[in-house]
């Protein structure tokens, strides 16, 4: 199968210029190999029980789960692919390992609206959540290896941290969590990973009541610059943590040396971007150097070279920002194209070429684990304001990288992974936006799998027949019907 329509947007005349053009069938069998994994559950039919499948670099299987409607409510993917969680009912699940096929019963604690019931650890070996009654953390590790002990019942019984807690952040790159007391003060902890280390949760610093944010929030996405910015930013390798309540000060807190916490110097250039308005942390990528965001401008601050670096931010909102290279770097983007790079030696630019972008209903971006591709998608007519859609939109698949912006035109799409190498795993949506399916709009109904190869190849894998139904990541969180991620 021949490259979809592929033009270097050199100016928006001649992106917008560009015909829609139909995809044609393919086997599948030449298509490149996307490094990620996919996942998505089929519809019921009547007939026998509910399938899982995978997509996992290049391959395609499935595995049967209970039940005519189980797992509809829960399913998550984890973060780095390693593995999934399928909930059955109010407490019962399984962690299922995609790596070597591991499952591990659970007894979870129920869903709340508004609330996820558990949380994966951000390296993705492990799964925590605190205790209804009394804030204590439990926590289930997943590294292989670990002699964890069973309940009569088979289930996994979690480690446990009896202080009541607030709240729990984990490191990108290593067993470290950093956590508040409910009492104001915070500890760093280490959980198991590897044979022979002792099954419990050790407190390895801890220190007094100190100004913590009440809920560090999650968000990875702004619709304003000024909104950029995360309370907490923890170490990858968990080695120290800063933290903000109020955006005017920040705390800093290092696991060998918690006799040294307390506020944090800011430099001339972060202190002039509060005074003028609004500073944010965005990301801490090793013990001295982190990511800022603030009077339009991307700072890069070495508290040890004591430099700041920075470039003016050209992007329109939304913005987003993702973690990259185990946490060392950090790529920040707007859908209309411009992108950044962060790491400990430099900040650059990877590309200011810009496109008009509507993100396609239910899609995000997404960036390869070392940050130097990333791929989104957009519709490329909307209706005017009042107007009903009337399904005559095509798709944009966009794909960003240090060589420029490139812009495929053809059908709509959303995008699921993309690794290294700039392979694409994506997949066709409807393009009709005003029906719903399970109160999930049809607009993301997927239709079938394509790999977009780097070389501008794109092939249709999968027929997804029986269709994918959405699936519930959380209570109270929007469903989904595929999850995906790259594998580093």
């Amino acid at each position: 199968m021949g490259p979809i329509a592929k033009r270097r947007a050199r100016s928006h005349a001649l992106a917008w210029g560009l015909s829609m053009l139909g995809v044609g069938v393919g086997s599948g069998c030449g298509a490149e190999p996307v490094e990620a994994r996919a996942i998505w559950v089929d519809v019921f039919t009547g007939e026998g029980s509910r399938r899982i499948h995978v997509y996992d670099r290049g391959e395609r299987y499935d595995f049967e789960v209970y039940g005519e409607t189980a797992p509809q409510e829960r399913v998550r993917l984890g973060p780095r692919g390693r593995g999934l969680v399928v909930r059955a009912g109010d407490y019962r699940g399984a962690w299922i390992g995609l790596d070597d096929g591991r499952r591990l019963p659970l007894l979870l604690p129920p869903s709340m609206p508004g609330a996820a019931s558990f949380q994966y650890a951000e390296r993705g070996d492990a799964l925590w959540w605190l205790d209804d009654l009394d804030a204590s953390l439990s926590l289930v590790p997943l590294a292989p290896g670990l002699g964890l002990e069973r309940d009569v019942d088979g289930s996994m019984v979690p480690l446990r941290e009896p202080l009541a807690l607030s709240w729990v952040v984990s490191s990108v790159d290593a067993p470290v969590l950093f956590a508040r007391h409910a009492d104001g003060g915070a500890s760093f902890l280490r959980y198991p990973d590897e044979p022979g280390d002792a099954l419990g949760i050790v407190r390895e610093a801890t220190f007094s009541a100190a100004p913590l944010p009440g809920a560090p929030t999650q968000q990875r996405s702004c619709q304003s610059a000024i909104d950029c910015w995360t309370p907490v930013g923890l170490e990858p390798g968990g080695e120290l943590a800063i933290t903000t309540s109020d955006r005017q000060s920040w705390q800093l807190f290092e696991r060998r040396a918690p006799e040294l916490a307390g506020e944090l110097a800011l430099p001339q250039p972060l202190a002039d971007a509060v005074a003028g308005g609004g500073l944010g942390l965005l990301q801490v990528i090793d013990p001295w150097v982190s990511v800022w965001l603030g009077a339009g401008q991307l700072f890069r601050w070495d508290r040890r070279l004591d430099i700041v670096d920075s470039v003016p931010v050209f992007a329109a909102p939304p913005l987003f920002w993702f973690t990259v290279e185990r946490g060392r770097a950090l790529v920040l983007l707007s859908t209309t194209g411009p992108t950044y790079q962060v790491d400990a030696e430099a900040l650059s630019v990877v590309s200011l070429e810009t496109t008009d972008c509507a993100l396609a209903p239910g899609s995000a971006p997404v960036v390869s684990p070392s940050g130097r591709w990333a791929g989104w998608t957009c519709l490329d007519a909307q209706p005017a304001v009042g107007e009903p859609d009337l399904g005559a939109t095509s798709g944009v698949v966009v794909r960003v990288s240090g060589e420029g912006l490139e812009r495929f035109v053809g059908v709509p799409m959303s995008t699921l992974a993309i690794d290294d190498d700039g392979d694409l795993l994506l997949y066709s949506i409807e393009s009709i936006v005003t029906d719903q399916v399970d109160g999930v709009a049809a607009a993301s109904r997927p239709r079938s799998l394509f790999v977009l190869s780097a070389q501008g190849v794109l092939t249709r894998i999968d027929e997804l027949e029986p269709a994918p139904t959405p699936v519930l990541l959380e209570a109270g969180e929007p469903s989904a019907y595929m999850q995906g991620v790259a594998l580093d």
